[in-house]
């Protein structure tokens, strides 16, 4: 559960404007020596922001949609947090993810069961 959710916060927070895929690359860069983590997520970070820039020309790098503004931001948003929320209540954790992700996207409420 976790993975997804890192991947689906990732792709929502990208769509959103937010375009560092800080899950995706931590994961691609695991193993390697600092220095050599630290250089290749800077120069991957300054290709995505290129990225942002052909994809939405019109928001400053720092700008970005909110969680709900468009159908697959909402949703993709309803799923990751969900998720979040659900690993917050099995672990007994006390932080953000402690409270329901908000009304987002046009899934409805998200449910999580143990199979």
């Amino acid at each position: 559960m976790r993975l997804v959710a890192q991947c689906l916060e990732d792709v929502c927070r990208f769509a959103a404007g937010q375009w560092e895929l800080q899950n995706t690359i931590e994961a691609m860069v695991k193993g390697l020596p600092f220095d050599d983590q630290i250089q290749r997520r800077d120069d991957a970070e300054e290709h995505l922001r290129k990225a942002k820039q052909i994809l939405i020309p019109q928001f400053a790098d720092n700008q970005s949609y909110g969680y709900n503004s468009t159908e697959f931001i909402g949703n993709t948003y309803q799923i990751y947090r969900t998720i979040w929320h659900q690993l917050a209540k099995d672990n007994d954790w006390d932080n953000v993810y402690s409270s329901p992700a908000l009304a987002s996207g046009n899934l409805g409420t998200i449910k999580i069961e143990q199979i």
